[in-house]
Parts: structure tokens; C-alpha cells; sequence
């Protein structure tokens, strides 16, 4: 479903989401401002359902029998190996 935005540009809130509170380490915050920031400065709650949507690809991915391969910049191919 796609998001709902005011004329301000934020997203409307959903009137079926269920609000959570979530405690970060101040590293794991970090990681998730500069999630936020490489998307252009999205919100922190933005920065953490685009994470689960990638974590939820993944998996199904995964659970597929699919192999998840990354291309470095030199042309060599690796594998992403979930533990």
C-alpha cells in the first residue's frame, strides 16, 4: 500500500497502524540516522519500515531458495550469507 502524504509532504498517519516504542543502543540509533540520512533525510520511523520491507524481501528471498549476490565495483561477485 502506498503512503499518504499532506500537502507538507509528511505522511498522513495510518489509522490502522499500531504505535511502538523501540529502545535503541546509541549505536544501533546511529545506524538508523544514517539509514534515514542516505534516503535524504527521511523520518527515523520511514528509516525503520523501509528496513523491515528490505529484512522481509530478504527472507522470503531465502526462504525461496534464492541466493541474495552482491557485484563489487571491480566486477567480482559475492554472496550474501544470512547466519
Amino acid at each position: 500500500m502506498a503512503a499518504q502524504f499532506t500537502d507538507s509532504g509528511a505522511p498522513e498517519q495510518d489509522k490502522n497502524a499500531d504505535k511502538l516504542t523501540l529502545r535503541l543502543s546509541a549505536d544501533n540509533r546511529q545506524v538508523l540516522e544514517w539509514i534515514a540520512s542516505r534516503y535524504g533525510n527521511i523520518t527515523l520511523s520511514e528509516a525503520v519500515r523501509r528496513a523491515l520491507g528490505t529484512e522481509k524481501f530478504l527472507l522470503e528471498q531465502k526462504e525461496k531458495g534464492a541466493s541474495i549476490l552482491i557485484q563489487e565495483s571491480d566486477g567480482r561477485i559475492k554472496e550474501v550469507v544470512f547466519r
